[in-house]
């Protein structure tokens, strides 16, 4: 391992970004937090989003991933490209002796899943995959609930989204089945991945079908899913990104005191898509969402937004047990046990993406294997794979490259 500088706590691990969109705008307020990681450069196509990033971070800019990655002063990369050049990214970081740390999907197909870990294994590199809301507070909980049994065990989970997403601006890869585009790719892999992070991640079979219902926007908006664990637990996992209904109603319930701040707008999307009126006034907007952009804060957080809110609040997921049920709320977790019902308050911060810096920070500097590794990354693959296959086959489709949860 190499690392430049140190701390009382440990050596300080130099960070380079390879495309500053919208899920390096996300991430950056976390690395920045972290007392032992310094990002230290950045690479993108966009020479005006490098501007921005060296006004604020003052480091190295490279306009290509090859010269980003033979950089000497850089221990990991960050790889938050679109969805088709995670592998070719996630290659050549590992075969210049880089550690990666990648967004979700890893790739788009299981093959090129085991090419990268191969080449992780060769070069003695971590891989890892951000699944950073599988480290949320409220999450990691659950699951300590369920290796306890405090409640009896696991029996049953059911998590339901509902949002705008097909109707947020969108990129041309964004809207292209062929390069990993719609519902199942984009938010598939958080839904999935919480859901085999409680259960213990060994998933037996998936029964599902997914839905292209509007021809404009040509990707699909939407999925139902079943899933049975080895174990014996049962799942369900729903999203729609279709903008009518959305669901974060269910999860801020204003009776108990958990009101948004700002209740969502039917269909605003929609209607925000449409008064825009071109595809370029679209791709303004996404722009503006990017790195530096107006619409996200230096936080990373979207406009006039004046608490955390983390993703896995956007819909009701509830896991049911022999003796309770257990839901999430803004606050933290409610408990309905068989004669009272409480509340286990947790805090807002640090979050999932505190949580799985520290475990790359970890990996990189012990030299253990971190838990969201490359087998790790291509278990949930095969997950959202599975979302495909069952539609369009309308069976069962049985899992073969699952991999347990690490406690």
């Amino acid at each position: 391992m190499t690392s430049s500088g140190g701390s009382a706590n440990g050596p300080v691990l130099n960070l380079g970004i390879i495309g500053l969109g919208g899920g390096a705008s996300q991430m950056l307020p976390a690395f920045a937090r972290h007392s032992r990681v310094r990002v230290t450069a950045a690479a993108d196509i966009d020479q005006d989003q490098l501007d921005k990033f060296r006004t604020q971070y003052e480091g190295e800019t490279f306009l290509s991933a090859e010269a980003i990655c033979r950089s000497p002063s850089i221990d990991v990369v960050y790889i938050a490209t679109p969805n088709q050049f995670h592998s070719e990214h996630a290659l050549i970081a590992l075969e210049n002796k880089k550690h990666v740390y990648m967004e979700k999907p890893m790739t788009l197909t299981l093959e090129e899943a085991d090419v990268m870990i191969q080449a992780a294994e060769r070069n003695g590199m971590q891989l890892a995959v951000n699944v950073k809301h599988s480290f949320e507070p409220r999450i990691r909980k659950i699951r300590e609930m369920v290796v306890s049994e405090e409640l009896g065990k696991l029996r049953m989970l059911n998590y339901w989204y509902f949002n705008d997403w097909l109707y947020s601006p969108r990129t041309a890869e964004e809207l292209t089945p062929e390069l990993g585009g719609g519902v199942p790719w984009r938010q598939g892999p958080h839904q999935f991945d919480i859901l085999r992070t409680i259960a213990g991640g060994l998933v037996r079979t998936v029964r599902a079908t997914t839905g292209v219902w509007d021809e404009t926007r040509p990707v699909p908006g939407c999925y139902s899913s079943f899933l049975e664990f080895e174990n014996g637990v049962v799942a369900t996992a729903v999203y729609s990104g279709y903008d009518h209904f959305n669901s974060r109603e269910l999860t801020y319930r204003v009776d108990e005191g958990d009101a948004w701040p700002d209740p969502p707008v039917h269909a605003k999307a929609r209607t925000a898509l449409r008064e825009a009126g071109s595809k370029e006034a679209e791709m303004a907007m996404k722009r503006d969402r990017r790195f530096g952009g107006s619409g996200r804060d230096p936080a990373g957080a979207a406009p006039g937004q004046r608490r955390p809110t983390p993703w896995i609040l956007g819909g009701p997921l509830v896991a049911s047990f022999d003796k309770g049920d257990v839901r999430l709320t803004p606050n933290g977790l409610m408990v309905y046990g068989e004669e009272e019902k409480w509340e286990i308050p947790l805090p807002s911060l640090p979050d999932g993406r505190d949580g799985i810096i520290d475990e790359v920070y970890q990996s990189v500097v012990n030299g253990r294997r971190p838990s969201n590794d490359g087998h790790w990354g291509k278990a949930t693959l095969e997950v959202v794979l599975a979302l495909f296959q069952s539609g369009k086959e309308r069976r069962e489709i049985q899992m073969s490259r699952q991999v347990p949860t690490q406690d």
